[in-house]
């Protein structure tokens, strides 16, 4: 079996946005505009999926080799995101056919509307230094039993928050999923839900090597009855990470990162950790960019 039911991956797309624009800083001043793409690697081998279990009937502890491509380019009018991930897991996780470890394919697609573009200015209020209203879609498909086809859509306000250095942005969002169930054979209608979707970025220094602790923070609401008759739950992402700019010492600034992550998944798809196994994720990660 596999996860019932899917949700975004969007506080990396917005934590990707903004990085890109920090990293394009040279183009923003050139003309207003920025672009950015990179190819990245993720490592982890204490991955979880809801229903997929080891023999003794425990969650399985399954391994993932993520490669990723990230596109962001901007104006002063919005911007646009385009993250596909690609996810291969071990033998743990397997495909339909059994005889080897599934595999994902992830789309996130974003664009961010600016106010000032739309309204003739920013919505800035408290520590807030700018409003945009935000939409996107999320895409998937996933070779396994339960061959999931996620279709979800996504609109709200996307608030800048005005700290001293790097970034800190959240997003309140309306989001609807549509999926597919290969266990009972027909598509998954889920009800509206709110969500919130934050990231964040701080950068420093350790001596002459440029560092940056980075990672977002999404929850969902609950999205009604799963195709199994459950009710989904409350559930929350948390992945922070501490990146180092390895190009720098080879006279790349900005070009490789390199770092290590947590990932902290609770009632992991809207899944009931107290019903099904593997609902809870903790793993580490070793991860990887670079920027063209």
């Amino acid at each position: 079996m596999d996860a019932k039911g899917r949700t975004a991956r969007g506080g990396w797309a917005m934590g990707a946005c903004a990085i890109a624009m920090m990293l394009s800083a040279a183009a923003c001043a050139a003309d207003g505009g920025f672009s950015d793409l990179s190819f990245g690697l993720r490592y982890g081998n204490a991955f979880r999926e809801p229903g997929v279990t080891a023999p003794d009937g425990a969650a399985a502890s399954i391994s993932k080799n993520i490669a990723n491509l990230t596109w962001v380019q901007g104006s002063a009018s919005g911007s646009n995101l385009l993250i596909v991930d690609a996810l291969f897991s071990g033998r743990d996780d397997p495909d339909r056919a059994g005889d080897r470890g599934a595999r994902e394919v992830y789309l996130i697609y974003r664009h961010a509307f600016a106010s000032s573009a739309l309204f003739g200015r920013p919505f800035a209020f408290g520590p807030v230094r700018e409003t945009d209203l935000l939409a996107g879609i999320d895409l998937n498909t996933k070779d396994s039993a339960y061959a999931p086809r996620k279709r979800m859509l996504v609109f709200g306000p996307q608030f800048k928050f005005d700290v001293p250095k790097g970034y800190l942005q959240a997003a309140l969002l309306v989001a609807r999923e549509w999926d597919h169930n290969g266990i009972v054979g027909r598509a998954e209608n889920f009800d509206a839900t709110l969500a919130m979707e934050s990231s964040w970025m701080a950068p420093f220094h350790a001596g002459a090597l440029p560092l940056r602790f980075e990672g977002y923070l999404n929850v969902y609401g609950p999205k009604g009855r799963n195709d199994f008759g459950q009710a989904t739950r409350t559930e929350t992402l948390f992945h922070p990470r501490l990146m180092a700019d390895v190009g720098s010492s080879f006279g790349h600034p900005g070009k490789l990162w390199m770092g290590v992550g947590y990932e902290f998944w609770y009632n992991k798809f809207g899944v009931d950790h107290a019903l099904t196994p593997g609902a809870v994720q903790r793993t580490w990660e070793i991860e990887a960019a670079w920027h063209l």
